[in-house]
């Protein structure tokens, strides 16, 4: 438990948890990383954690189980308390705890099935005043932006470290959230981001709108207290490619810039381009998309209007050309002339999901099949690893072929 995460909710869960389980199993973050209590409970074949915090409480249990390389994550579920809850809207436990009965959590928490989450690092290249290369490397798993999203995040991060005060509730955050980003809007200081920065995905430079003023790298459908971007978003406008016939080739008729290398280029970039696949958190495919500021994000937030669809990638390479405003999970910073390169890390997380009501238990019972199989070793560690995948991966297609029929699109 973050007890430093929501308006006080933390602590009071702290007791109330306490009383309901036994006290070993409650860990106080703001006592400590979490690093010991994992470690101790790690001697166990099989366990689940429960994460009370926001995405950033998330992020760092997250990162803390890497470094332990265990041979099988343990499964999280997330109560959340933080202001955008974006991981935890996505796995089905809304956009915030609201003094729903513990009880009741700990039982949807046991009736949840599994569901795998990518990873992902950002290798920053820059050089110093001297001349010398510098690298830095960071890791996210909800997105990141460069520019007009940014630089409005850096403001409302700003404020908060001056006057922490200022910041008790997650209405409250949200309006100086729109304050920053109607102060932005005036200034409109990434007005010329098509020009400052380059996009190469999938090692295929990828032109960005003119009027962009802000690109965000989406691992998850959920952005910044649960707009669905991608989803939401406009596909960009297909091009009418040339179509050349056998006898082009025999007369000769391509010039030096229509080889058959320029069309396999041409063909290659339609389909990075072509935004068909829907946004998922374990594909491998990051999902990019454009803004055009901050009022622009104001109506994608009320559904006035739509992020532009850029592309979908498995890596990434921006290039900044000058200092730019970055953010990871709603971590921001002004970075300077510099290289970002975007890659997925080997492992994922195992997550879990909340069950929808009407199911049945169904998927409940399949994690708990697979696991009885992994444990009799009916089937060893990588199948199990690769048929979980494979039902995390068919269950999320289930839900979102529900979510159409039904005419839901919105998360939390």
């Amino acid at each position: 438990v973050n007890s430093r995460s929501g308006p006080q909710q933390g602590h009071l869960l702290i007791t109330q948890f306490r009383r309901l389980l036994n006290p070993i199993q409650v860990w106080d973050l703001g006592n400590g990383g979490p690093e010991k209590v994992l470690k101790s409970f790690s001697v166990l074949s099989r366990f689940q954690i429960l994460v009370c915090g926001g995405d950033g409480t998330v992020s760092w249990i997250i990162s803390a189980l890497e470094k332990m390389e265990l041979k099988r994550w343990p499964p999280i579920g997330i109560l959340p308390l933080g202001t955008g809850n974006d991981l935890a809207r996505i796995h089905g436990w809304g956009g915030g705890y609201n003094n729903e009965s513990l009880l009741y959590m700990l039982r949807q928490l046991s009736e949840a099935y599994v569901s795998m989450l990518d990873l992902w690092e950002l290798d920053i290249t820059s050089m110093t005043k001297k001349g010398k290369q510098k690298k830095e490397i960071k890791a996210f798993l909800n997105y990141l932006g460069v520019g007009v999203d940014a630089q409005a995040a850096l403001q409302v991060h700003l404020l908060r470290e001056s006057k922490p005060k200022l910041f008790f509730s997650r209405l409250i955050n949200k309006c100086h959230y729109a304050i920053a980003g109607g102060e932005e809007a005036l200034k409109s200081s990434c007005a010329n981001l098509s020009r400052q920065i380059t996009l190469v995905a999938d090692g295929i430079e990828v032109p960005l709108p003119p009027d962009s003023q802000g690109i965000i790298f989406l691992n998850i459908d959920s952005y910044s207290g649960g707009v669905p971007m991608w989803s939401k978003g406009l596909k960009p406008r297909k091009k009418r490619v040339r179509r050349y016939s056998e006898s082009d080739f025999l007369h000769s008729s391509l010039t030096r810039n229509d080889s058959t290398e320029d069309l396999t280029e041409l063909e290659s970039t339609r389909e990075l381009t072509a935004c068909d696949l829907p946004s998922s958190c374990q594909d491998g495919l990051l999902d990019v998309v454009s803004i055009r500021g901050t009022f622009h994000l104001g109506q994608i937030r009320v559904g006035l209007s739509n992020a532009q669809l850029i592309c979908q990638c498995r890596e990434a390479t921006v290039t900044l050309k000058k200092k730019i405003a970055v953010q990871i999970d709603g971590e921001p910073w002004r970075q300077n002339p510099s290289t970002l390169r975007i890659v997925r890390k080997p492992e994922r997380a195992t997550m879990l999901n909340r069950s929808a009501e009407d199911s049945g238990g169904v998927e409940m019972e399949v994690t708990k099949l697979l696991n009885w199989a992994n444990e009799r070793e009916v089937i060893d560690r990588n199948q199990y690893a690769t048929m979980m995948e494979e039902f995390s991966r068919r269950t999320e297609h289930k839900k979102r072929q529900k979510r159409k029929t039904n005419g839901f699109s919105f998360i939390g």
